[in-house]
């Protein structure tokens, strides 16, 4: 599972909608299905796998995070409508980080 982060002046009730169009209506040929929402997070499911973005708040900006088993490119493409690009950052979780070892 790759988590990918980013801070923006984006609300976090417009960074769920973005997501949502983002995801459900340019991600092609892998459409996302809304499976799961708030006006904090979404979880989106696609034929190439689950994706997950959460917001919260750090220094005041909105912290976006993302995880994804495969969609990495994707997400850090919707990421970087956010915020510039040398901003969004990426981290590999540990061995049992993610529940699977």
């Amino acid at each position: 599972m790759l988590i990918q982060e980013v801070l923006t002046d984006v609300p976090a009730p417009e960074v769920i909608q973005r997501a949502r169009e983002f995801f459900t209506l340019r991600l092609t040929p892998y459409g996302a299905f809304d499976e799961d929402s708030s006006d904090h997070h979404i979880k989106l499911a696609t034929e190439a796998g689950d994706l997950t973005i959460g917001t919260g708040t750090q220094d005041g900006r909105t912290l976006v995070r993302g995880s994804t088993s495969r969609l990495h490119h994707e997400l850090s493409q919707f990421l970087s409508t956010l915020a510039p690009p040398e901003e969004v950052r990426q981290n590999h979780p540990g061995a049992g980080s993610s529940g699977a070892g």
